[in-house]
């Protein structure tokens, strides 16, 4: 008679490992199903032929803190100096050579948002106050995005109604008219990249995309955006305005946290006429240009939506296939961008970015002007419009450069001295007078760096001396019976000793603009 023999029961431990397997097994088939699934439909990605137009990254002029801090690459020669020091000479490129061969510290991308309504029915809430039978294919709004290799960004919005001449044509417009007059959409890419480019002097090296459409299912597929109003806010009506054909996008939100979906959100970045209410219930206008004003609002919710949809998409496969879906529809880029390769780069980069400390977000002064019967917006020449384009060629806000430099020459021979100052991009201005008893520079406050660089360019050694009559960039060059020489290198310098360290004057904080919330 046989006797069924006892199953022998699975001990705790390979329960854990087969259990461990199977939830490895799983997660790998999940991630090759994605990550297949994503070269997919990234690949479908239209990609415009605009590389001949994009410019590569240009090397950022020297500034003082690179002098001081940087290892130099270069031809270096020793020289003897008067005092019987050695110093070490940076002797000047070639044509078309950097100064310092190191890598580009960041690159910049166009942003371009279409008002095309291509394939949009008549009673979408996309065409408030628009004709069906108007097929625009206007720049509705435009940024130009820096990313930096140390992590950080900085953003600049264009102004729709900025008038500029309008690269390979004749005519003077404004600038969102560029994305209008080609019909194909590779040409009007084309066409405004040169344009942006051209006008502000600034290299770009890739292009994105999206229209209307794409931007509202993107804040959809994202189960919306969520944004803080500090009073109740709505657009301009038809009341307000008392014309039947100036009304608004129909927005209206509450004071404190609104959840916005797609529809909203567009009807939020599109209004041009923002209207908050104030403590007396009285509805005032918000911002002195609608356009500024607008392309303040736009980047803070864009980066705000950008923050809160890669969060999500990284929790949430289902809210990553809706992504992936709509860039796969939507978007359009410039050839030089790998979209599947620097697709993800650019989301880890952006994953790991703070929207508030991280992200720099500048406004231009812009005036309103009418040229040739044109109304729109000029940039004012301005030290601050000048330090904001410098932040796209790759300088930050407070970097020290020949060109921020203001060196008042003093002595005999100043006029020939400061002109070859000029030469070097210095400004400088000259007064003739006795000769000093020996050639010195004299700083201020917070100018230090910039006696380092002006003391770096001259040939001959020269005492710097503090002056707590000079601030900011601001020095003289005290000029005795042998003026220095200019040379078109640069020679090391043992920094001065900062006048009042304790009390140093800073520069203001490079200004950015305030969203909704403040």
């Amino acid at each position: 008679m046989s006797r069924d023999r006892p199953r022998r029961s699975r001990r705790l431990s390979e329960k854990l490992l087969l259990t461990a397997i199977g939830i490895a097994t799983g997660i790998g088939f999940t991630a090759t199903f994605v990550l297949g699934y994503a070269v997919w439909r990234l690949d479908q990605v239209e990609r415009f032929e605009v590389h001949d137009v994009l410019s590569a990254p240009k090397p950022k002029p020297m500034t003082a803190s690179e002098l001081l801090n940087l290892n130099l690459a270069g031809t270096k020669n020793d020289k003897q100096s008067t005092s019987g020091e050695r110093v070490e000479i940076i002797l000047p490129p070639t044509i078309d050579e950097p100064l310092v061969d190191t890598e580009p510290d960041g690159e910049n991308y166009l942003l371009v948002g279409s008002d095309s309504v291509e394939g949009i029915a008549a009673d979408d809430a996309i065409m408030s106050g628009r004709s069906a039978s108007i097929a625009n294919h206007l720049a509705d709004t435009i940024m130009v995005l820096r990313l930096r290799q140390d992590g950080t960004a900085a953003v600049v919005s264009v102004p729709r109604d900025l008038l500029v001449s309008i690269a390979s044509t004749d005519t003077t417009a404004k600038i969102n008219s560029a994305y209008n007059l080609d019909s194909s959409p590779q040409t009007r890419a084309a066409r405004l990249i040169e344009t942006v480019e051209t006008h502000f002097d600034i290299g770009l090296q890739h292009f994105v995309e999206v229209d209307l459409d794409g931007f509202r299912r993107i804040v959809d597929a994202v189960g919306g955006v969520s944004m803080c109003f500090n009073r109740p806010t709505r657009d301009r009506t038809i009341q307000d305005s008392g014309d039947p054909t100036q009304g608004g996008t129909g927005f209206t939100a509450d004071k404190g946290w609104t959840h916005l979906d797609g529809d909203t959100a567009l009807a939020f970045v599109r209004s041009r006429r923002l209207l908050t209410q104030q403590p007396d219930g009285q509805w005032e206008r918000l911002g002195v240009w609608n356009d500024l004003e607008r392309n303040s609002r736009q980047q803070k919710f864009i980066f705000e939506a950008l923050d809160q949809a890669l969060g999500r998409a990284v929790s949430n496969p289902r809210t990553l296939q809706r992504l992936l879906d709509i860039v796969a529809t939507d978007f359009r880029t410039s050839n030089t961008l790998s979209v599947f390769d620097d697709g993800l780069e650019l989301a880890r980069r952006f994953r790991g970015l703070n929207v508030d400390s991280d992200l720099e977000r500048y406004a231009l002064q812009l005036i309103d002007v009418s040229i040739d019967d044109k109304a729109g917006l000029e940039i004012v020449d301005s030290e601050h419009n000048k330090r904001v384009v410098d932040i796209f060629r790759g300088l930050r806000w407070d970097d020290v450069t020949e060109e921020r430099v203001q060196v008042a020459v003093q002595g005999p021979a100043a006029l020939s001295l400061a002109s070859r100052l000029r030469g070097a991009r210095f400004k400088a201005t000259h007064q003739e007078t006795d000769a000093y008893p020996e050639n010195r520079i004299r700083y201020g406050i917070g100018g230090d760096q910039a006696a380092v660089l002006l003391a770096a360019r001259l040939r001959e050694n020269v005492e710097m001396v503090a002056d707590p009559s000079l601030s900011g960039s601001r020095v003289t060059l005290e000029l005795g019976s042998q003026p220095p020489s200019v040379m078109r290198g640069y020679k090391t310098i043992e920094p001065p000793t900062p006048l009042a360290a304790n009390t140093t004057q800073k520069s203001p904080p490079p200004p950015r603009t305030l969203g909704v919330c403040g």
